[in-house]
């Protein structure tokens, strides 16, 4: 399995929908997205690149980078046990939600948290213009 591959793999898992989505959560530019995908470059993509695309998709960056044939990682972990168990309960309870209800908590989830590092210099740059 490719990188292409796997970054098929990991933007399904995290339900990225498109390369266009991808790109504006990563911050990684769709023509270079697309090409990861479709393979084609001689030496593959660089390494801070990797980065932004497994942060965007929540997958390791060893996983995306180097993979394991059968394997995506459903979480990357934390060194807290019982927040690993909540949010494994919380993950369990939102795959038997209809739709409609996950995006209502997606939207409560956005609305709460604090904003990813890159996701702040997107929002500051919007202003400016």
């Amino acid at each position: 399995m490719n990188i292409g591959n796997r970054l098929d793999q990991a933007m399904k898992a995290a339900r990225i929908k498109s390369q266009s989505e991808l790109s504006r959560l990563s911050g990684v530019p769709q023509a270079t997205i697309s090409r990861i995908l479709k393979d084609i470059g001689a030496k593959g993509p660089e390494t801070e690149t990797i980065k932004k695309l497994a942060k965007a998709c929540r997958v390791s960056f060893t996983w995306l980078n180097e993979g394991e044939e059968d394997s995506l990682p459903s979480s990357q972990g934390t060194a807290d046990p019982l927040l690993d168990q909540r949010i494994a309960h919380a993950l369990r309870v939102m795959q038997q939600m209809p739709e409609y209800k996950l995006n209502q908590i997606v939207k409560i989830i956005d609305t709460i948290a604090e904003p990813l590092p890159f996701e702040k210099s997107d929002s500051a740059d919007t202003r400016k213009s």
